[in-house]
């Protein structure tokens, strides 16, 4: 079982041709899709998505994730 936090900044953080926010929807979504891989490629896979949404939008606060398995 996953377990994973993370600050409002990762959901609210803006970007994509829309300008729309990256959103709970779309983090539930990845966390979905990469659950077999190990935590530190989860990591990784997280930053990068987050980093390609973004694209040249400015960080408009603090990106935190914390993620744990039992």
């Amino acid at each position: 079982m996953a377990f994973y936090m993370s600050s409002d900044g990762l959901i609210e953080q803006v970007g994509s041709d829309n300008r729309r926010m990256f959103g709970k929807k779309r983090f539930k979504s990845l966390i979905s899709r990469m659950q077999s891989l190990s935590m530190a490629e989860q990591k990784d896979r997280i930053f990068q998505s987050l980093a390609d949404y973004q694209g040249d939008e400015a960080r408009r606060d603090d990106v935190s994730v914390i993620g744990f398995r039992v």
